[in-house]
């Protein structure tokens, strides 16, 4: 799916660079949609840093350089995991933003997780702390994935403009 004019994606640029910040993204169940989204935007060079795709289970931990026990009780689905990602992303590329989801796309299968296939967490962590938002988009896999991709750009848009 290619954006040829992401609104969305081009406000969002367009307050960083506002700004004069960075952006750092770690997706995991969007799969790269949301680089993909603000990518698509021309001068994205001046205000995107970097974004990882962390999909494996070692790799979440490794990419980010988080002890596995931050995860806990919880999974990586949770306030937590999403929270230590979105701030250790953030500490690692030294952007003013970072922004990080963690789900289940779907379909459940024999997964081990009793949350549904729809079900993300979202984090954004800024110079003022972070904000963790809770979703659940029901759809098939790529309707799941299209739709987290969307609602973490609505919550960085949000978060930023709210410290403007």
């Amino acid at each position: 799916m290619l954006f040829e004019h992401d609104d969305l994606a081009h406000e969002v640029g367009e307050l960083l660079v506002a700004r004069g910040e960075k952006l750092a993204v770690s997706e995991t169940t969007a799969g790269g949609l949301i680089s993909a989204r603000l990518l698509s935007v021309a001068g994205a060079s001046r205000w995107f840093e970097r974004g990882i795709i962390p999909y494996s289970g070692a790799e979440k931990f490794e990419a980010m350089g988080i002890d596995k026990t931050t995860a806990g009780a919880n999974g990586a689905v949770s306030h937590e995991w999403v929270t230590a990602t979105a701030e250790g992303l953030r500490r690692m590329t030294g952007a003013a933003w970072a922004v990080s989801e963690s789900g289940i796309a779907g379909p459940q299968g024999t997964r081990r997780s009793a949350k549904m296939a729809g079900t993300v967490v979202i984090a954004v962590a800024g110079p003022d702390g972070t904000t963790v938002v809770d979703g659940f988009y029901p759809g098939t896999r790529v309707e799941v994935m299209v739709s987290i991709a969307g609602a973490v750009l609505a919550a960085l848009r949000e978060r930023i403009a709210a410290e403007n």
